[in-house]
């Protein structure tokens, strides 16, 4: 079978993000640097070493500091007039997803004047030309997105949309577990969980291949080994470069290889609740692998079970037991029932589920009376 393989963005793992970006913008003297973030990572204190260095390189630098949680198109817009105001050539983005994806569609917007994020979402106009050169500096250890070619913004009514081209990978992935350390436990365990998802679905989906196993086994590999000790030790520096490592290696296979159940069942389910994604997905966890094990078979099954540390003799229907044990140890909820779900609810969330563009490329074939009943396995 047939297969491409695309990721641009250069890798840099990093001692030092600072002195490293710094490099990693050589020859751009002389530019203008907006650098992109949101009020957490201004108040902790982790992007402003970072446009010191910058100013004290020389460059002219220009800080916008209000991505929310889950931008939508006017703070791209906001953005966007910031990143005209200040001339920028470059741009930064200190964060997580949100911050990342909106310099993602930034950095689009300012080589296609005249269009707005909306207008590709729903494909009223289309990507052209390049985007303005982008650097992803990470500060949780999750999403992926520095190493994507995605961004998923919020339209003008609320809903996410994502816009995929390849022009939307980052230059560069510039990932240091330090900027990680005061990541406080329940978001290390939540976003680690979808760093461990991004990387199992991507291996266990129909999408997969030789190259995404690699990226993917090692990202199951090192999420079962660190997160418990980065959840429960944040100031254990391996713990946390092995969780940052992770994360891009699973975004890497996740953005190549695609995803499944667990994501399809989680988007009506954080459109419902408003659940925290690397919560939601977290939960769904168990009950998904319980639906998924029939198909999870022979080699396939042998190096996933030793990537996560089952012993030899352990069959694909005790992952399940093993995820549920996972979420234990780093302090996560086990049932949706703890996230307020209400069994009422579940039938509307499967008939969505089924129409996530994700479902087709889980491993066993899924109706929406098989996501009915996963949701009431969780539940």
């Amino acid at each position: 079978m047939g297969y491409v393989f695309n990721c641009p963005t250069r890798l840099n793992f990093s001692d030092n993000a600072a002195e490293d970006l710094v490099l990693e913008l050589s020859g751009a003297e002389g530019g203008s640097v907006l650098v992109l973030t949101d009020a957490g990572i201004l108040k902790a204190g982790i992007a402003g070493p970072v446009v010191d260095r910058l100013q004290t390189a020389g460059f002219k630098t220009t800080l916008f500091g209000e991505v929310p949680g889950n931008p939508s198109v006017n703070d791209v817009d906001q953005a966007v007039a910031v990143a005209k105001r200040a001339g920028a050539t470059h741009l930064v983005a200190i964060g997580g997803g949100s911050v990342i994806d909106t310099a993602k569609a930034v950095g689009v917007l300012m080589t296609h004047e005249g269009v707005n994020w909306e207008d590709l979402q729903w494909g009223r106009a289309k990507i052209s030309r390049p985007s303005l050169p982008v650097i992803a500096v990470p500060t949780t250890s999750g999403t992926g997105s520095e190493v994507t070619h995605v961004a998923v913004i919020g339209d003008s009514k609320g809903f996410k949309k994502g816009v995929v081209h390849p022009t939307i990978f980052p230059d560069t992935a510039l990932i240091d577990g330090h900027l990680t350390l005061s990541l406080p436990p329940h978001l290390t365990a939540a976003t680690g969980m979808d760093a461990l998802v991004h990387a199992m679905e991507a291996y266990l989906g129909k999408r997969h291949n030789p190259i995404t196993d690699l990226y993917a086994l090692a990202a199951i590999r090192l999420t079962s080994q660190w997160l418990p000790e980065a959840t429960r030790n944040g100031k254990n520096l391996e713990a946390r470069s092995a969780m940052a490592q992770a994360a891009s290696l699973g975004g890497i296979a996740m953005d190549q290889a695609g995803l499944g159940l667990v994501h399809s069942l989680c988007g009506p389910l954080a459109a419902t609740y408003h659940v925290h994604h690397g919560l939601g997905i977290a939960v769904l966890l168990p009950a998904t692998l319980a639906f998924n094990a029939p198909e999870i078979k022979g080699e396939r099954w042998e190096n996933l079970r030793a990537a996560i540390g089952l012993a030899g003799t352990a069959s694909p229907e005790e992952l399940s037991g093993w995820a549920e044990d996972l979420l234990k140890e780093i302090g996560l909820p086990t049932r949706l029932s703890e996230l307020g779900v209400k069994k009422e609810m579940i039938a509307e969330m499967a008939e969505d589920a089924t129409r996530m563009v994700m479902t087709p490329n889980n491993i066993r074939p899924v109706t929406a009376e098989d996501c009915a009943s996963v949701l009431e396995m969780a539940l």
